[in-house]
């Protein structure tokens, strides 16, 4: 760790946190000093994790970062010249992030990573990968898992941006030694990974409702809802104010300030995307393909992005297909989201970026190809 990232770290840290409290009304538990590096781990609900977590440490670390980021022209390079982050490519196996983080560590620094790799849909807790645990396990260092509660109903990954005033608290769960660390099995180190990181925010809200207030609640649910739970079109939910409306059938419901749905068949977002799961499921046992009527398909070299094609764009149980282009699924290595309109995917070779135009939803993608990869 560079003098100058310590500098950045110690001066930003409490304008950091006056600015978390006065914008979430964020409450936190600092953790004590140690001196020797660890490994974080946290759940991820928001773009302000890194903030969230960070306040709660004192001593300056390095974070794991989507690659999307250094493609912002001006905030990247403040990002990198303050804090270095460690860029890993989502999409892909990783094999360079883990280098990086296992240097730092070698060197003494700390490193802070979003176990889950993207942020919840449905409030609850994604599967974290097993090579979570090797990697852990090769780091040789202590571990503290660090837990986020309130955030999914503060910044829902769907409402892209739209932010709501309620309660949000950080902390962590639990601290590891290296000794603790060294005496566990891989499979232990996972499960205790993915136990003290599992969140799920609508078991809590149930047993306790609290208010989330803001401004347009039900703005972009259709980031996430991509079937109409009546009539089962695609692309045809909009949202409206705190109102999510189907263009074909006119069904509607709506989104409360105690984040819960009204006027429909579910009553939480997490039944709801439940149901879609499912829904998807069948679809991929069916055969189907899902389908947008633009977009353009780009390549990432160095950060760089390049226009491969543009046209009609097609998931089926063999093929990615846009415009004229042609991509065998058996050659896609991992397929992930960054932000809501974005699917990047790598083959041996190259790094893609696919862009469905605005009217179409995304995540379907994502989630049919996770269907028909899980049968090849």
């Amino acid at each position: 760790m560079t003098k100058k990232h310590k500098f950045y770290w110690y001066t930003l840290r409490p304008l950091v946190i006056i600015f978390l409290f006065f914008k979430f009304g964020y409450r936190f538990k600092k953790i004590q000093k140690t001196k020797e590096p660890f490994m974080v781990l946290a759940n991820h609900n928001t773009d302000w994790d890194p903030l969230f977590v960070g306040v709660s440490f004192p001593k300056p670390m390095f974070f794991v970062a989507s690659e999307h980021i250094a493609r912002w022209p001006r905030a990247y390079k403040f990002i990198k010249h303050a804090f270095s982050p460690i860029i890993r490519y989502k999409g892909t196996t990783a094999a360079s992030t883990v280098i990086e983080m296992l240097k730092q560590l070698k060197k003494g620094s700390s490193v802070c990573m979003f176990a889950e790799g993207a942020r919840s849909w449905d409030g609850v807790t994604q599967k974290i990968s097993p090579s979570t645990g090797k990697v852990v396990k090769k780091a040789k260092c202590g571990l503290i898992t660090y837990k986020i509660q309130g955030g999914y109903f503060v910044s829902p990954n769907w409402s892209q941006g739209n932010l709501r005033r309620g309660p949000i608290y950080g902390a962590p769960v639990n601290t590891y030694t290296k000794e603790q660390i060294d005496a566990m099995s891989v499979d232990e180190i996972n499960e205790i990974i993915a136990r003290d990181l599992y969140e799920d925010a609508y078991e809590k809200q149930l047993a306790e409702p609290r208010k989330y207030k803001g401004k347009n609640l039900a703005y972009k649910m259709e980031n996430l809802l991509f079937k109409c739970p009546e009539c089962g079109a695609m692309d045809s939910m909009h949202s409206q104010n705190d109102t999510v409306r189907c263009s074909k059938c006119g069904f509607n419901f709506k989104y409360t300030e105690y984040c819960m749905l009204e006027g429909g068949p579910f009553t939480t977002v997490k039944e709801l995307a439940q149901w879609q799961q499912q829904e998807v499921a069948r679809d991929a046992d069916n055969n189907v393909s899902y389908t947008s009527q633009g977009g353009k398909l780009l390549t990432v070299t160095n950060h760089v992005e390049t226009l491969i094609d543009e046209g009609p764009i097609e998931l089926s149980a063999t093929e990615i297909r846009c415009g004229n282009t042609v991509i065998d699924i058996t050659n896609i290595q991992d397929l992930a989201m960054h932000g809501r309109r974005a699917v990047v995917f790598s083959t041996k070779d190259t790094y893609y970026e696919l862009l469905p135009s605005e009217e179409s939803n995304v995540l379907k993608y994502h989630m049919l190809f996770d269907e028909y990869k899980s049968k090849l």
